[in-house]
């Protein structure tokens, strides 16, 4: 049987890369040229060559993790690879091109130090979560020893109870009011809102099954997604008559309801939601504060934790209650009148008590 010849895949460095099986183990070969990288890989695989032996820890950072993003290519999101190759291209531009061997906790706290001039203290950490994943498998590092700048809380936005309303009439029409509806009621987030197909749709017993999302890849590309953001994150919800009504009437045909309900670009949601609210004088929230406000109002109807998070899809009460959850200003002044009327009302009976009782006469 003819072997397969290796294919040689460039890396974001400007290398060429071919991975092949040694004996039943990975293997991978490097060259500037894709010709030489697949030759030495037909080599290394013949064993007419051997493995190179140099030091992993002499490679560079940026080297590092891109073998990193290699070994687990298969089994990392799309959208986590993308995420990762943000940190490598655009944070601590001095420490990825630092060998392994030299980065210590000093030059760590030194690249922490000089992002915080222009980063915010979560992208840094997040940054820097990577970094150090990837460090630590050639050398330990004392995390407790890294400072990072203390993070500022960001109140995010959300659609106040009255805003809600304007925003559904608003919308009314538009190519993007489904979707619109969908992370507002519902709360989905944009990727399960564009991997949303029919199949996963019933209309007759109004219910929705989210269990796809379509995410950015590190080109750009746009992939669909069968394994969820988390376990928690497939679930099936109520659809209410008034989403029904309008999938039925955008695609009125039964049979042509088949594959992706929606044929629109990833970014329509995000900018005809931000004309819509433009144009109705609304604060812009982007998609992703649809959710947030779909929280907020989980938490001002009182719906229990459990069934909330069910809702929403989140594994974490803490990442619900801290980040998504918001005090709409109605329910603030409906708490300040309550005090304020409990509160008036102990004054008024302490009052009514000193003038009922009987006052001493005055001795002249």
């Amino acid at each position: 049987m003819k072997m397969k010849m290796p294919v040689p895949k460039q890396l974001p460095s400007g290398a060429w890369r071919c991975q092949i099986t040694v004996d039943g183990k990975r293997a991978s070969v490097t060259d500037e040229d894709p010709e030489m990288a697949q030759a030495k890989a037909v080599a290394l695989r013949a064993k007419l060559i051997e493995q190179s032996k140099t030091p992993k820890d002499s490679i560079t950072l940026k080297s590092a993790i891109e073998g990193y993003i290699a070994e687990r290519d298969n089994v990392l999101s799309p959208s986590t690879i993308r995420g990762y190759h943000v940190v490598m291209d655009n944070r601590f531009p001095e420490l990825m091109k630092t060998k392994v061997r030299d980065i210590d906790e000093s030059s760590l706290q030194r690249a922490i130090n000089k992002e915080a001039k222009s980063k915010s203290a979560k992208t840094i950490k997040n940054g820097m979560g990577l970094v150090i994943s990837v460090v630590s498998r050639y050398k330990p590092i004392n995390m407790k020893l890294l400072k990072y700048p203390q993070r500022v809380p960001v109140e995010h936005a959300y659609l106040d109870g009255d805003q809600i309303v304007r925003l559904i009439t608003a919308c009314e029409g538009d190519i993007a009011e489904i979707p619109i509806l969908l992370g507002l009621w519902l709360g989905l987030r944009r990727s399960e809102i564009m991997g949303l197909r029919w199949e996963s749709i019933d209309l007759e017993n109004r219910k929705i099954r989210v269990e796809r999302s379509m995410v950015i890849d590190k080109d750009d590309n746009i992939v669909i997604k069968d394994v969820m953001k988390t376990e928690t994150s497939n679930r099936v919800l109520d659809c209410p008559a008034y989403i029904v009504a309008k999938l039925e009437s955008y695609q009125p045909c039964p049979d042509r309801r088949v594959g992706p309900v929606f044929h629109i670009h990833y970014n329509t949601i995000y900018k005809n939601l931000e004309k819509i609210c433009n144009r109705c004088g609304l604060p812009f929230v982007g998609v992703h504060g649809l959710r947030h406000t779909n929280a907020s109002v989980m938490l001002s109807l009182g719906i229990v934790d459990k069934v909330a998070m069910a809702r929403g899809g989140w594994s974490s009460k803490e990442t619900m209650e801290r980040i998504y959850q918001h005090i709409f200003s109605s329910d603030k002044q409906a708490a300040d009148s309550a005090i304020n009327q409990y509160f008036d009302q102990l004054i008024a009976h302490e009052n009514a008590h000193e003038e009922t009782e009987p006052v001493a006469p005055q001795q002249v």
